[in-house]
């Protein structure tokens, strides 16, 4: 990529909710916004369509750092179809007051459109559900910063699974309610006709710490901050 510039994003909503998709008996959530969800937003403060949503999937490195994953909530709603249905129960997972670093590198006129239209958005930013609104996490939530490549292998952001896999130690920080596991992260979608399926690639998370991999990975160092984007 020439003429890298970044944008990092700092939230800290009062709860969130990002789908797992391939899991049916419960409304499962990611601790983190998948690629999928934080580019969307982007899409939806620009006021951009299916199509231009597409575009920015195609044209934007994004990583993120879980700075604190929340408390983990359920809550049980009960569905009724019709009177004389059976009744489901419905069990939704939700991350109360979570803290996420979102980082976002592409050319300098597409980061500067997303920058500006987090200042001033089309439609209101959300981060997941519809009931998850993006509330920033200080005054400064949102700025440009400059992005140099790298290699590392101390890493805070969430890293591929062949990464860890590989080698690697994970060191404590503070407390901490997310220790790194796996996840199939949705990073982008197949299209047939108005149809979409997802792409996954498995990714480790992780708060309260980092992590030490065996060998180094490319990195987008932004404002020196190493980060792997997918």
């Amino acid at each position: 990529m020439s003429d890298v510039l970044g944008l990092v994003v700092e939230v800290k909503p009062i709860q969130a909710h990002f789908r797992i998709p391939y899991n049916s008996l419960l409304m499962d959530s990611y601790p983190f916004p998948p690629r999928t969800t934080a580019i969307g937003m982007l899409a939806g403060a620009m006021g951009l369509p299916e199509e231009g949503f597409r575009g920015l999937l195609n044209e934007l490195r994004y990583g993120v750092i879980v700075e604190e994953a929340g408390s983990r909530v359920e809550e049980t709603a009960v569905i009724f179809k019709k009177e004389d249905s059976p009744i489901y129960p419905i069990t939704k997972v939700l991350y109360h007051k979570p803290h996420y670093r979102l980082f976002f590198a592409g050319e300098d006129r597409l980061i500067e459109r997303a920058y500006e239209a987090l200042l001033d958005p089309v439609f209101t930013p959300y981060l997941g559900d519809s009931e998850s609104l993006l509330y920033p996490a200080r005054k400064d939530y949102v700025r440009l910063v400059g992005v140099e490549e790298g290699r590392e292998t101390t890493l805070r952001s969430v890293i591929p699974e062949e990464a860890y896999s590989s080698g690697a130690r994970f060191f404590v920080l503070r407390g901490s309610n997310l220790t790194p596991r796996d996840y199939r992260m949705p990073v982008g979608f197949t299209y047939s006709g108005k149809k979409r399926r997802a792409v996954f690639r498995r990714v480790v998370a992780f708060a309260g710490g980092y992590v030490e991999l065996a060998s180094p990975v490319e990195v987008f160092l932004f404002d020196g901050e190493p980060v792997f984007t997918f």
